[in-house]
């Protein structure tokens, strides 16, 4: 589940390059129970009861008793290691840490201006202090919020009337890339595998044939056309082709809409460029054990939806690093797109999402597991002093 936690532009316009195709119209979306597998109600009611408890654990008043030596400590009174806080939402406000002042200006604040100097003749006029440089004006708060590429608003559980009164107090949205940004022919050679080497060559007859069935709105020819990451992420999205009712366009919309500045933290490209880091020859070993096993994607999708909903963006990264039904050698290529598609990218964003937060507020949306985990972004908001609450949504 990947690809539709970390891309906010998901899949792009699946018809390949040819003049006799450009008149098709496209293909609708399948929306039938078959394509959806798992509802989403029904995996929140399967990982409800690994849900940590979020109550805080009542303490006994009763003092404990004297323990004889050698009797083992018991659970309830043993000292426990800290635990990192887990924060559980998908909205989160983040106020930068206050204003630092100069070492001359935090002199001057302190009224630690020098005394006058000691040759100053009787009668001479005393020399007019200077002022104190006015306190900083507290850092006003912004917003991040974690969005999933795929399923509806209800599935969801978002409440987009919520959003736009955030989106009213604030002066800039932030998004990924410019998900209005016209495809330019240039760019085909991120999603579309050479004419020699067709994905049927890659993953053979047989996975062809199950990649057919799997998403039978994507034509036969379009399909063997398709780069292997190209193919995950319609997989792991239900075969749900992104367009305007994704969550990330509507956000987009909303924001120009209501007059908002809108920037993005990459180009289209740089995103097509995290996508496609790893050779089509072998992520085609990821894709054919996916197909191979197609009722662990149908599973995964499911218990995403459910995370989500949860609001548990921690434990949706941890099934993802499971990479449930993947040999090793598939994990391991995993891993090198994961660096690309999280890791890498976070750290290019950090730095400006930093800048953005401190110049004023703004609504920031990306995908939902670039927060989470230790290298995450509000991890990384956190380690530089930034406040980081979570807000109901």
């Amino acid at each position: 589940m990947l690809l539709s936690a970390a891309v906010s532009a998901g899949v792009p316009p699946q018809d390949a390059p040819s003049a006799a195709q450009a008149s098709q119209p496209p293909q609708p979306q399948l929306q039938d129970a078959q394509t959806r597998g798992v509802s989403a109600q029904a995996a929140t009611d399967a990982v409800a009861s690994q849900l940590p408890p979020t109550d805080p654990v009542s303490q006994s008043s009763a003092a404990p008793q004297a323990l004889a030596a050698g009797d083992a400590v018991p659970a309830s009174i043993a000292p426990r290691l800290p635990v990192a806080p887990v924060l559980r939402g998908v909205l989160f406000r983040v106020t930068p840490p206050a204003a630092t002042l100069l070492p001359a200006e935090a002199l001057q604040a302190q009224g630690d201006s020098p005394a006058p100097p000691a040759t100053a003749s009787a009668g001479d006029p005393a020399p007019m202090p200077t002022p104190a440089p006015a306190a900083p004006a507290p850092m006003r708060a912004s917003y991040l919020l974690a969005t999933i590429h795929f399923g509806t608003p209800e599935e969801q559980g978002i409440d987009y009337a919520q959003l736009q009164q955030t989106l009213a107090e604030v002066d800039t949205f932030v998004n990924e890339a410019n998900l209005d940004e016209a495809w330019k022919p240039e760019l085909d050679g991120y999603r579309w595998l050479p004419e020699q080497s067709p994905l049927s060559n890659l993953v053979g007859k047989d996975g062809f044939a199950q990649a057919r069935a799997l998403l039978p709105n994507v034509r036969a020819q379009d399909l063997d056309r398709m780069k292997p990451w190209s193919v995950l992420a319609l997989l792991e999205a239900r075969g749900e082709t992104g367009g305007d009712a994704t969550m990330d366009a509507r956000l987009q919309r909303m924001a120009a809409g209501a007059g908002k500045r809108v920037l993005h933290l990459e180009t289209l490209e740089q995103q097509l460029q995290a996508l496609d880091c790893v050779p089509a020859a072998e992520h085609s070993r990821v894709l054919d054990e996916r197909l191979r096993a197609s009722w662990v994607l149908r599973i995964e999708s499911a218990q995403a939806m459910a995370w989500y909903r949860a609001r548990n963006l921690d434990a949706w990264l941890a099934d993802i690093d499971r990479m449930q039904g993947l040999s090793d050698e598939a994990r391991a290529i995993e891993q090198r797109a994961r660096r690309c598609l999280l890791e890498d990218r976070n750290a290019r964003w950090i730095g400006q999402l930093e800048t953005l937060f401190q110049d004023g507020p703004c609504l920031v949306a990306v995908g939902a597991v670039h927060l989470a985990g230790a290298e995450g972004l509000l991890a990384a908001l956190r380690r530089d002093g930034y406040l980081v609450e979570a807000m109901p949504l």
